[in-house]
């Protein structure tokens, strides 16, 4: 009997497994049932916090919380048998999914989820969409009286608050910086600083709260860390209380790295997670649908989701490196990210942080939601986030993430990332020439970047590639210039950029060549496609060779292979549509071109010239599914007939043949 099937029942299997000294503890977490039970629920994760969260009589003392742990168990698991279980939708399709990747509370679970009468929306189909509003009208230009400020704080601290003379003067100096301005460029600055105990949140929030109600506009207030954003959201519920069936008063705005991202979502669903991982993805899909806000970190996703999993698998869910495509997202109108932009816009607070105001400062993306009065908590660590945001740091993680970002997974190992930029792109740029050229000479700059075992090619003094011998440069040089003697052990370790040899700047300069000329060395075991039958592919290329510059760097020299020529990569498209040869036009394509199947997951313009049978009857079938207004089934993606895990568990049931029962 395997380990998951034991009736061994655990709250917090890590933490637990950690205390008793095992690498890892496998059984029945209840922390995993509640999050697929109750997903977007607050709940402490310990015995106590269990039981508020279920309503059930806490355990009296160490002994007695096994005991407590299967009442608990047992509460779930009927409130799955509830009619009225809030949660309900999406769970059968769900725990399909998480049943094929035998979760241990699978099987209990398939006994009280009921199978819906009707076919479920998958998720990306129950999200709902964002909605433009108009443009918000630019502010009223009004003063504020140093008594109508004084007259606001007092109402918020009510009558048997504290006589604090310090914030009374902190609130009628910041009331004076939202007046008008009184030439170009030239907006009204303070600089205040107050002990602790003064009243500092209230002394500026109320000012800010007397602005916003006399010139209908939108004051931004900028923290430092995520923890004092959550604070201010508290305190400023007495600055602008809530008013029901209107938009909310407040938004809080961070970077996009903290809301989940649908389309590194689906790439999860659908592949790109494995395992424990794969079981955290169909978790997070679940918490997806019920999400106020799709904030991961310090939102309702509980805190101790990604930590029973023991990866980080959580960060690949996020926008990490800037790789959202925006509108050429298919989940563009339903994304957590937009929603949040456009609701800071019309919003009367928004409590941001010094990281996120710094980067809007530097894209310019805001538009007409740029705040026009600011207010910086925690002021002297603005310095720092200026320093982050607007200061480069160049090395071999991030240069390896790059590739990735841009090429996707090598080598079988996804990172949590099924596609790369350069696929995500592909549909935008099936009949733009311009866009498919610009796609292709990104990918050809990123595959120029370190790949995997670059460190260690470093360090036998083998780099390759010019950023590779750059790296190996640099860290010649500090090695070479230490003075510590050795205690750093390689942590730590740096040296003034001053005096460097000309080699160095020539590396550098290498490093720095636009376009890159160079395609690092392939690792050991993936040798790049030879071809057997050259035949018209390669005549074709050959022609191609002499007619376009990027046909010719498509031809490489073989380093190994007796002489043998190495071809690049061989496209089934003719040369003119990918901007080969300008004077000829390409053939039209068909409608089943634009299809995708399993057995042909490279879509390119040409492909309905070499469909088959079978890939013919899967392009009538999408396009008798999009008539009737319904999403088509995918093929499994093992190839043969029928869904695969994720398309079983998401989409509708198939019509019962003509003629059955």
């Amino acid at each position: 009997m395997a380990a998951a099937d034991t009736p061994l029942l655990l709250l917090n299997a890590p933490l637990v497994a950690s205390r008793l000294g095992y690498p890892d503890l496998s059984g029945l977490d209840l922390l995993e049932l509640y999050a697929f039970v109750h997903p977007a629920r607050f709940v402490v994760p310990t015995p106590k916090g269990l039981a508020h969260a279920l309503g059930l009589d806490e355990p009296d003392a160490d002994h007695a919380v096994p005991e407590f742990l299967q009442r608990a168990g047992a509460a779930l698991l009927e409130a799955c048998r509830n009619p009225a279980w809030p949660e309900r939708e999406g769970a059968w399709s769900v725990l399909q999914s998480l049943a094929r990747l035998r979760w241990p509370w699978a099987g209990p679970l398939a006994q009280v989820v009921a199978r819906p009468e009707r076919a479920e929306r998958w998720l990306f189909a129950r999200l709902p969409e964002w909605e433009e509003a108009p443009e918000r009208a630019q502010p009223a230009q009004v003063v504020l009286g140093s008594e109508d400020v004084e007259l606001r704080l007092a109402r918020l601290l009510g009558n048997d608050a504290e006589e604090r003379p310090g914030q009374r003067d902190y609130a009628r100096a910041a009331g004076q910086v939202f007046a008008p301005r009184g030439r170009e460029r030239a907006p009204h600055v303070l600089l205040a600083q107050a002990g602790t105990g003064i009243g500092k949140t209230l002394g500026y929030l109320a000012p800010a709260a007397l602005w916003s109600e006399k010139a209908q506009g939108g004051v931004w207030v900028s923290t430092f860390t995520k923890a004092l954003q959550r604070q201010l959201r508290r305190e400023s519920a007495l600055a602008f209380p809530p008013i029901d069936g209107e938009k909310p008063r407040v938004v809080v705005r961070k970077g996009r790295e903290n809301y989940l991202c649908l389309l590194n979502l689906e790439d999860a669903l659908q592949g790109g997670f494995g395992g424990r991982a794969a079981v955290l993805a169909q978790l997070v899909a679940r918490w997806a649908a019920y999400s106020q806000d799709g904030d991961m970190i310090g939102g309702d996703l509980p805190g101790w989701l990604g930590t029973l999993f023991r990866q980080r698998g959580l960060r690949a869910l996020t926008d990490q490196r800037g790789e959202c495509v925006y509108a050429g997202c298919p989940h563009y109108r339903k994304c957590f990210i937009e929603r949040s932009v456009r609701a800071s816009a019309q919003a009367d607070l928004v409590i941001a942080n010094h990281a996120l105001v710094m980067v809007n400062a530097a894209r310019g993306r805001e538009g007409a939601g740029k705040p026009t009065r600011l207010l910086f908590d925690e002021g002297h660590h603005v310095f720092d986030a200026a320093d982050s945001t607007f200061a480069a740091a160049l090395t071999g993680a991030e240069a390896i993430e790059l590739r990735r970002w841009v090429v996707g997974p090598e080598g079988g190992r996804s990172k949590g990332r099924r596609r790369g930029l350069s696929a995500r792109l592909a549909d935008l740029a099936s009949y733009d020439e311009d866009g498919a050229r610009a796609i292709e000479q990104a990918r050809e700059a990123a595959e120029a970047l370190p790949a995997d075992g670059w460190l260690a090619r470093i360090g036998e003094g083998a780099p390759s590639g010019p950023l590779e011998a750059l790296l190996a440069a640099v860290r010649a040089t500090v090695y070479a210039r230490d003075e510590s003697g050795g205690n750093e052990a390689g942590y730590g370790l740096e040296t003034e950029a001053a005096h460097l040899d000309g080699s160095f700047v020539e590396l550098a300069g290498q490093a720095q060549a636009d376009p890159p000329r160079h395609r690092p060395a392939p690792r050991r075991g993936r040798e790049p496609v030879r071809l057997r039958n050259p035949g018209r592919s390669a005549d074709r290329h050959r022609r191609a060779q002499g007619r376009h510059p990027a046909a010719r760097r498509r031809l490489r020299p073989a380093d190994r292979g007796g002489g043998r020529r190495r071809i690049g990569p061989v496209h089934r498209d003719p040369p003119a549509a990918r901007g080969l040869w300008p004077d000829r036009r390409p053939p039209r394509p068909r409608r089943a071109a634009a299809l995708r199947s399993a057995r042909r997951p490279d879509r390119h313009r040409h492909a309905g010239r070499h469909l088959s049978r079978r890939s013919a009857r899967f392009a009538a079938r999408h396009r008798r599914a999009a008539r009737r207004g319904r999403r088509p089934r995918p093929l499994a993606a093992a190839g043969g007939d029928g869904a695969g895990p994720v398309a079983q568990a998401l989409d509708p049931p198939p019509r019962p043949a003509r003629g059955s029962q």
